[in-house]
């Protein structure tokens, strides 16, 4: 289902349920109008438009219902609707009077038969706690929900590893070494719990949550910081197999930017490259008029290390770093890393797209001869795995960079990488369509 779609039947279910509720008299049937009424709540809260709006709305329609459910008769009716208040409140920035409007309805709840109910009315106090700085506070209310969630359904399993990383992240909140090593535990028992298959977004979620913690501690630990950061890495990567650019794009550049800088922590001059490569991933996704705040964080850190960069490496280009790190990194980490910057310089508009390609086609050429050969097989590689139209893009922009160095030894070491490179990359009938379409653009091997 396309966006456009799910809008469209969201909106299709507003009108229905504001139909259904101007036709019922508040009078003669309270029942059906509070229930309505608390359902286009809901609706509206995730409606469209401003978000403000939408659940101003909600909050006007749940005054409604809560006063024709009487909490002496409908304690859990009364409930479900004062834990939907709150969670407007809370979106409204209103957190106390969120946390005040939880409290009561965990009060109703408490004696039910919906420990379920209970649960997430708990988890949304902890929430709460743990934004108005009460950190004990919180981690006492996901204690309690923790209990009581279903861990033999597939929601309440989500809902328990969604809640043992919110206890996880209020425990981090502390900035103790204590602190961190017990969020690190909420994470891993999450991480156990979780299937991927029923819930790849809250695995992801955990590993990022795994990796900020890790990168936290190894503040709090130098003896262990290097094992720490290097662990912390890992984490960041396994999230970003969930959070790609195309489907995740705040995800991907929160992940980017937090895996810049353990890799900057490192230091050395190859993590040094790869931080600016995760800074440059996250600078081109953010959008500033949206996540402008983050957009100067993540360019604030991309300028940081490029100056570290220019003290001992002056005059080279983010391209040319970029194509160096390539050179320097292990196999599987290059094809991931190439695959990743071409699949994002193919989404650009022309002329940006070529010249984008042969700007890192030029310099990865330009690198050492033995080096480039295998940077270039490997690029072929990806470039094969495109659709055709963009392999003629790609193979284009490669002949560009090529043609673009200017110093004869360098362009001459240059074609002899890529002839070997299609010779040992390719399978046959790859390798001759390769040669004949780089032939045909005027390439002669050497």
């Amino acid at each position: 289902m396309s966006a456009t779609q799910a809008v469209g039947d969201r909106q299709e279910v507003i009108r229905n349920l504001e139909h259904q509720l101007a036709a019922t008299n508040r009078s003669d049937r309270p029942y059906e109008y509070a229930r309505l009424a608390y359902r286009l709540g809901l609706a509206y809260a995730e409606s469209t438009g401003t978000q403000a709006d939408g659940v101003r709305k909600a909050l006007a329609l749940y005054d409604s219902a809560a006063a024709i459910f009487d909490p002496r008769f409908d304690p859990v009716e009364h409930a479900m609707v004062l834990n939907a208040a709150g969670a407007g409140h809370r979106v409204l920035g209103s957190r106390d009077k969120a946390a005040e409007l939880f409290e009561k309805a965990i009060a109703y709840f408490e004696g039910g038969d919906r420990p379920d109910l209970l649960a997430i009315a708990q988890n949304n106090l902890g929430l709460v706690r743990s934004e108005l700085g009460q950190l004990p506070a919180a981690v006492e209310a996901f204690d309690r929900a923790l209990d009581l969630f279903d861990a033999d359904s597939p929601d309440g399993r989500r809902a328990r590893i969604a809640t043992l990383q919110n206890r996880g992240q209020a425990r981090a909140a502390m900035g103790t070494a204590d602190a961190l090593v017990e969020a690190l535990a909420d994470y891993e028992q999450a991480n156990a719990e979780i299937d991927f298959d029923e819930a790849p977004y809250h695995f992801a979620l955990v590993q990022h949550s795994i990796g900020v913690a890790l990168s936290a501690l190894a503040s709090e630990q130098p003896e262990d910081a290097d094992r720490l950061l290097r662990e912390a890495i890992g984490a960041f990567e396994e999230c970003l197999g969930v959070f790609l650019r195309t489907t995740f794009p705040y995800q991907f550049s929160l992940a980017k930017h937090n895996l810049g800088l353990a890799y900057a922590r490192l230091g050395g001059v190859t993590n040094q490259r790869r931080a600016l490569a995760s800074f440059e991933d996250t600078v081109a996704m953010l959008d500033t008029r949206v996540h402008h705040d983050a957009w100067r964080q993540a360019y604030a850190s991309l300028e940081r290390v490029e100056q570290e960069l220019a003290g001992s490496l002056p005059a080279m280009t983010r391209s040319q770093h970029f194509a160096a790190m390539l050179a320097a990194v292990r196999d599987d980490d290059r094809r991931k890393l190439l695959r990743e910057r071409s699949l994002h310089y193919m989404a650009l508009p022309e002329p940006r797209r070529t010249q984008a390609l042969a700007e890192l086609d030029r310099d990865v050429a330009s690198v050492a001869e033995e080096r480039a050969r295998h940077v270039i097989a490997d690029h072929l590689l990806v470039i094969v795995e495109l659709p055709a139209e963009q392999q003629r893009v790609a193979l284009h922009a490669l002949w560009e960079g090529h043609k673009a160095i200017d110093d004869p030894e360098v362009r001459a070491s240059a074609d002899r990488a890529l002839d070997w490179a299609v010779g040992d990359a390719l399978q046959g009938p790859q390798r001759i369509l390769v040669r004949d379409f780089l032939e045909e653009l005027g390439w002669e091997r050497p």
